[in-house]
């Protein structure tokens, strides 16, 4: 019996992937080594950039300053960040039926904080950000949120958006739902869905 439900925040919940990506290009080109929108495209879902080749070989020693001129962009924009459809409504049918809601991202808790004050969602029972632990596919955060949930695993499933996160859930032995967006579909997840209305659809079931 589903007892509990962890959901990713960017691009899970909120729309903030190509957010990301407009500000990944525009860093860029500020560097003066500009690169369109899509080719950082690879970059979501994969944990910290700093660890990434793709990045390295692109900006070499500027790489920090790259990373630092992108969150600074997107911090810009956190005002005006929306959910993305369904998200609302989902959380409220789980909290009205008596699911525990959990929050699990890579993201520092501040940028967290800041999104999700903005929204009219019910409180998360559970928050566990990239503050506290291996960024994902590493299980660490989605094993720091089961203990603080202290439920079996198969009472609680969580919902991804990329390969990546389906990866650390499964690690941390979570049936996980994939919906699919902007990163490519993982073989990995318990069912790969179309929208967060298809999630509350399996959800009912499950």
């Amino acid at each position: 019996m589903l007892k509990a439900v962890l959901f990713d925040l960017d691009g899970t919940l909120v729309d903030t992937e190509r957010l990301y990506l407009q500000a990944n290009a525009a860093a860029s080109a500020q560097l003066g080594q500009p690169l369109p929108a899509a080719a950082f495209q690879r970059l979501v879902g994969t944990g910290d950039l700093r660890q990434n080749a793709w990045l390295q070989q692109q900006f070499g020693a500027g790489l920090e300053a790259f990373i630092r001129l992108s969150d600074e962009l997107v911090e810009q924009q956190l005002g005006s960040v929306s959910a993305l459809p369904g998200a609302t409504q989902l959380l409220n049918h789980l909290h009205q039926r008596g699911i525990q809601l959990g929050l699990v991202t890579v993201s520092p808790s501040t940028y967290v904080n800041n999104i999700v004050t903005q929204q009219p969602w019910p409180q998360f029972d559970v928050t566990v950000t990239g503050d506290v632990g291996a960024s994902k596919p590493a299980p660490d955060l989605y094993q720091r949120a089961l203990s603080q949930l202290a439920l079996p695993t198969p009472a609680v499933v969580a919902v991804e958006d990329t390969p990546a996160g389906v990866t650390a859930a499964n690690a941390a032995g979570l049936r996980c739902l994939q919906v699919h967006d902007l990163a490519p579909a993982s073989a990995k997840a318990t069912a790969v869905l179309p929208d967060l209305v298809a999630v509350a659809a399996w959800l009912r079931n499950a």
